[in-house]
């Protein structure tokens, strides 16, 4: 495994990139999970179901009845629109779907059925929260907080930026984070974002983690650490949130 820095601390540090393959579920926790510390996990998806399956035809095919949210700009949990997938893909040009819902394991959506649970990283059982998403190019999601998660990318390429924002361990990144709140209200976008504060970022909070995100890479995103996303191309995936409580 790799570890790329910049000497120049006012610049992102590289987020660790772990070959799947070589990773196993105890280093995970002691390097990762238990200190709370972004990772990409390169090729983790490429043995997926999903990783083959998954095109607009076969999801329209498969999951065009599903209501999703429909989301015009990066702050998307506050989109009220809703529609079908079949219509987002066919009617909505230019536009972004992301709907987070509730794992219920009798109940299992047909989104998780393409992915391997149990794996290296998390069993069925610790899933809380998911949701499928699709956007379109320099669209994407500012900075905002969840539970750990599992970024799942099927097609397309993602910029990510990751700062603590623990309101005890990292004060400055949490004042931050309230601020980039405020600042950016819905209908702001991502790219606005990206051109005006990551370049200050790394003066304002203890340390910035950065990556770019491929197909077929899992992200993992620690509890309480602010990401923001940027599109470097059209992207589909699958996010899996779960408890800090698990194995």
């Amino acid at each position: 495994m790799k570890l790329f820095g910049f000497i120049n601390s006012s610049k992102p540090q590289n987020v660790e990139e772990v070959n799947f393959e070589k990773m196993n579920h105890d280093e995970f926790m002691v390097k990762y999970f238990l200190p709370k510390i972004p990772l990409i996990i390169k090729d983790g998806a490429k043995n997926w179901p999903l990783f083959d399956k998954w095109n607009k035809d076969y999801i329209i095919r498969s999951f065009g009845n599903y209501k999703c949210t429909i989301v015009s700009d990066s702050r998307p949990a506050f989109s009220k629109v809703q529609d079908t997938l079949k219509n987002y893909f066919q009617d909505h040009k230019g536009k972004s779907t992301l709907t987070l819902e509730k794992f219920i394991s009798k109940n299992k959506s047909p989104f998780l059925k393409d992915i391997i649970v149990p794996n290296t990283l998390f069993k069925e059982e610790d899933i809380a929260r998911y949701f499928f998403y699709h956007s379109v190019k320099n669209a994407g999601t500012l900075p905002h907080t969840h539970g750990d998660a599992f970024n799942i990318l099927q097609a397309g390429k993602k910029e990510w930026i990751f700062y603590n924002a623990n309101r005890q361990a990292a004060p400055r990144g949490f004042k931050e984070l309230q601020e980039c709140h405020k600042k950016y209200p819905p209908g702001a976008q991502a790219s606005e974002w990206f051109n005006t504060e990551l370049p200050k970022l790394p003066k304002k909070v203890e340390k910035v983690y950065r990556c770019i995100q491929e197909p077929g890479d899992i992200v993992y995103i620690p509890s309480e650490y602010s990401h923001t996303v940027l599109n470097h191309s059209e992207v589909m995936g699958v996010v899996v949130e779960t408890s800090r409580i698990f194995f």
